[in-house]
C-alpha cells in the first residue's frame, strides 16, 4: 500500500514515520509513505500556493490549480486502484468500515488542507472527502496520520497478531457471531488485586467459552452505555 500526502508542512510527519508499527511497516515494505510539499508545484518565485478568497473574508485559501498539478503528477501509476481523498471538516465521518475499505486500494493520495481551506473546485478533483471528527484543526496533517494508521492496521502482516483486528472496538468477530459496531470489552492484567479492585473471577476460570460469552456481554453493555447510537 502506498500513501502519498500532499501538504505544505511535510516536516509534521517526521516523528510519525519513525514510530512503532508505522516504522516497522515501512521497513517490512508493507506500506510506503511519502510526503510531498505542495510548494513544489508553485509557479512563482515565492512558491505561492494560496491566495485571498474572492468576496473577501479572513484567511487564505489553497489554490485549485496548484493542487490539481500535484494530484495529476502523483496519480501517474500502473495501478488502477487509487483513491484521492481530501481531509477536511465537512467530509464524511471516518469509521472503521472506511479503514477496512480503503485498505483494499493500492494507493491513497491524501490532500491535507490548511489555512482557511481549499478552493471549492478542489472537491471535483477527489474521490471522497473525510473528516475525523466534528471539530476544526489547523490543518489536515493530523487527520492524514489518523487515516494512515487506521488503514495500515488492516493490511495483512502489518500487525504482529492478525487476530487483533477481529477482536477490538468496532470489529468484534471472535465469537459465534460477528458484530462490527461494538466497543471493546474491558481488559485486565496483573496485579490480580489492586487496592481492593479485583480482576473478575470469570477471567480466571480458564473456560474460553465462558470468557467469550462474558466479553461479548460486556462489550454490549459498554456500547449501550457509552455509544447507544451504535446499537440502535
Amino acid at each position: 500500500m502506498k500513501f502519498d500526502i500532499i501538504t505544505i508542512f511535510p516536516q509534521a510527519f517526521d516523528s510519525f514515520l519513525k514510530t512503532s508499527l508505522i516504522a516497522r511497516g515501512i521497513k517490512k515494505k508493507l506500506i510506503s509513505i511519502k510526503t510531498h510539499d505542495l510548494r513544489k508545484w508553485a509557479t512563482d518565485h515565492h512558491r505561492t500556493v494560496d491566495d485571498r478568497p474572492y468576496g473577501g473574508g479572513p484567511g487564505m485559501v489553497l489554490r485549485v490549480d496548484i493542487i490539481d498539478s500535484a494530484i495529476s503528477k502523483l496519480q501517474i501509476t500502473n495501478s488502477k486502484k487509487i483513491r484521492k481523498i481530501l481531509l477536511e471538516p465537512a467530509g464524511k465521518p471516518f469509521t472503521q468500515k472506511d479503514a477496512k475499505r480503503l485498505a483494499k486500494y493500492d494507493k491513497l493520495i491524501l490532500i491535507a488542507g490548511h489555512y482557511e481551506g481549499v478552493d471549492e473546485r478542489v472537491r471535483a478533483l477527489v474521490d471522497e472527502e473525510i473528516s475525523i471528527g466534528d471539530y476544526v484543526l489547523t490543518g489536515g496533517e493530523l487527520p492524514a496520520m489518523v487515516v494512515i494508521d487506521a488503514v495500515s492496521r488492516n493490511i495483512k502482516g502489518f500487525l504482529g497478531k492478525q487476530e487483533s483486528l477481529t477482536d477490538e472496538s468496532f470489529s468484534i468477530s471472535n465469537y459465534p457471531l460477528t458484530i462490527d459496531n461494538l466497543l471493546e470489552y474491558p481488559h485486565y492484567t496483573r496485579p490480580e488485586n489492586y487496592q481492593g479492585k479485583r480482576v473478575p473471577k470469570v477471567l480466571l476460570s480458564g473456560s474460553h467459552k465462558i470468557i467469550r460469552k462474558w466479553r461479548l456481554a460486556q462489550a454490549l453493555k459498554r456500547t449501550k452505555k457509552r455509544r447507544p447510537d451504535l446499537v440502535k
